[in-house]
């Protein structure tokens, strides 16, 4: 990479590239600390026209990319395998519009989730999903990889409110996608095949995002029940609340383990190993609480909702603060799923029998079919030796299940050698010819995904 360094001075300026060792450390390593990367070169370029004509060097040189939003990834997908070049999207953060007729925001690719939604908050809209890596997770790397969240059960899949996008090519080529329309029924939706495409086809650069109205109100509820059955069948009275904003659970045997980790936090009960807990959020122009008090009230005795703003937070920092903590108690294999929500239980017992075994609990976005799964190891060696057979496993009862290996979260490196299992052997091929019509050379975020 060092006898190109002239070269990218040329394109996109000194003050635009990371060279330093240690600036570059947090650039190549992922989120949870489990990939490892070797770029000794970062750009950060200032506009699409500047993406394009790094990209067209790359592809001109052979020089592979790896595109980088808020490195939020819990699969390694913007993470360096070897010494690729990183294309930091991080100072492309300019939001250069919201149309208050049709409430549909345009931005580019590097603004942050918080930082947008902090910009719409003075028109009353929001961003129509929600992460917990809010404050740090990107517009680009959100779209890239069709993030989830914590209110699909409201509001549907990220990809429903992608309007138009501006992506670059690999051959440096801006592919102008851009619409503010609604309805355009004119044939093949081009931007479709980018979104989820985790920065393989194309590095988007600009969208347009319909957004959705500020509720009026919210109003949480925390709940415990006896067992799973119960939560399912709160589950589906749950379902018919008009209403309803999201439908959280999480096992009383997380909840008493982040105990220590919450020392600020004043917990709604006693939790208990053996009880099930669920978050439900109820939001609206005008909410009626004595209704849906009564409505859960049949599904337990112990219920608590929030009285103001800051019990509200409170509450939701109890969900939104577990997939952190328990990187905080050992060495973690998180994994990221979508299967019947009733199959939630047994999957768990089936991938160690009677949860025997190292520390293993499940929580997650119950009300859209979303389970995070995690182990926890004393040590990397046991967690590197028992990774191989657990993947197998819960790769294998997944797709006996109909359902997804990847709920949110994405493929990135982790996932990648299990697509063709997941997809199908012809699906698989097609997705393969896509990346060589796009990629020829396979310069963009190679080893992942595909």
């Amino acid at each position: 990479m060092k006898k190109y360094l002239n070269s990218f001075k040329q394109i996109v300026g000194v003050q635009n590239m990371i060279t330093d060792p240690f600036d570059l450390k947090p650039l190549n390593q992922d989120w949870q600390r489990f990939y490892q990367g070797k770029s000794e070169l970062a750009v950060t370029p200032t506009s699409t026209k500047m993406v394009s004509e790094v990209l067209q060097f790359c592809n001109q040189n052979n020089i592979k990319v790896v595109p980088q939003g808020g490195n939020t990834s819990f699969v390694g997908g913007a993470t360096p395998v070897q010494d690729e070049l990183i294309l930091s999207l991080r100072k492309m953060n300019n939001i250069l519009e919201f149309d208050t007729t049709t409430s549909i925001v345009t931005a580019e690719s590097g603004v942050i989730l918080q930082t947008m939604n902090d910009y719409l908050q003075a028109y009353r809209y929001q961003m129509p999903w929600d992460l917990g890596a809010r404050g740090s997770c990107q517009l680009g790397g959100n779209i890239a990889t069709n993030a989830g969240g914590l209110n699909v059960v409201k509001n549907g899949p990220l990809r429903n409110y992608i309007l138009g996008l501006e992506v670059v090519l690999p051959s440096g080529k801006i592919l102008n996608l851009l619409n503010k329309n609604r309805k355009d029924n004119t044939g093949t939706d081009l931007k479709q095949l980018f979104i989820g495409s985790e920065g393989t086809l194309g590095i988007i650069t600009q969208a347009n995002v319909l957004c959705t109205p500020i509720p009026e109100q919210r109003q949480v509820f925390f709940l415990e029940l006896k067992d799973f059955d119960e939560v399912i069948y709160l589950l589906r009275s749950a379902k018919q609340f008009e209403q309803l904003g999201a439908f959280e659970f999480m096992e009383g045997r997380i909840l008493q383990r982040c105990l220590p980790f919450n020392p600020q936090l004043k917990a709604p009960f006693e939790f208990k190993d053996d009880k099930y807990y669920v978050l439900i959020e109820i939001c609206g122009q005008q909410i009626e609480l004595e209704y849906y008090f009564e409505r859960l009230l049949k599904h337990t005795e112990q219920i608590v909702f929030n009285q103001n703003e800051t019990e509200l937070q409170a509450m939701w920092r109890w969900r939104e603060s577990v997939p952190e903590n328990l990187h905080k108690m050992g060495h973690v294999l998180t994994y990221d799923l979508s299967i019947p929500p009733d199959k939630f239980e047994w999957f768990a017992e089936q991938v160690y029998y009677g949860r025997k075994g190292p520390y293993n609990a499940f929580y997650g976005h119950l009300g859209d079919g979303n389970i995070h799964y995690n182990i926890i190891f004393e040590s990397v060696e046991e967690m590197h030796k028992e990774q191989h057979r657990v993947e197998e496993k819960i790769i294998k009862l997944t797709k006996d299940l109909n359902g997804s290996i990847s709920a949110e979260h994405g493929i990135g490196q982790l996932k990648r050698h299990y697509m063709e299992v997941q997809k199908g052997k012809e699906t698989f091929g097609y997705m393969q010819e896509l990346k060589r019509l796009f990629d020829p050379n396979n310069i963009l975020n190679p080893e992942k995904l595909l």
